[in-house]
């Protein structure tokens, strides 16, 4: 484990910053930042990369296996698999599913997420 080195701070910065934390405090954040995706829509992703990673494993293959098929390096693939980048394009998810020999078939419906707010009654 690294050692953590604390930034050194002015006194005017820790109090800037202990401002900042008394407003979060009175005022929490209710909404979602703008940008994020909804639980079940993370959830979603997630599954469908352990789903890719299940299929590779099936089929025996390596992560150099598919990345070379797909023409990716084999550490971005697997930063993929281990869910540490969860921005993939849609051409990127089709590659990896012509690499494993499968196809990847996307789908819209008009399923009605439900809100954090709404599942906590709020």
């Amino acid at each position: 484990m690294k050692p953590t080195i604390k930034p050194k701070r002015t006194p005017e910065q820790r109090a800037e910053e202990e401002a900042i934390r008394r407003q979060h405090e009175a005022q929490p954040v209710r909404q979602r930042p703008a940008g994020t995706i909804h639980q079940q829509s993370f959830a979603a992703i997630l599954a469908l990369l352990a789903r890719f990673k299940a299929a590779r494993e099936s089929l025996g293959m390596t992560l150099a296996d598919v990345s070379q098929r797909m023409g990716v390096d084999a550490p971005a693939l697997s930063r993929l698999e281990a869910g540490k980048m969860l921005n993939p394009t849609v051409g990127t998810l089709f590659k990896w599913a012509e690499a494993l020999g499968q196809t990847l078939k996307l789908d819209l419906s008009r399923e009605r997420i439900i809100s954090s707010t709404e599942e906590s009654g709020e």
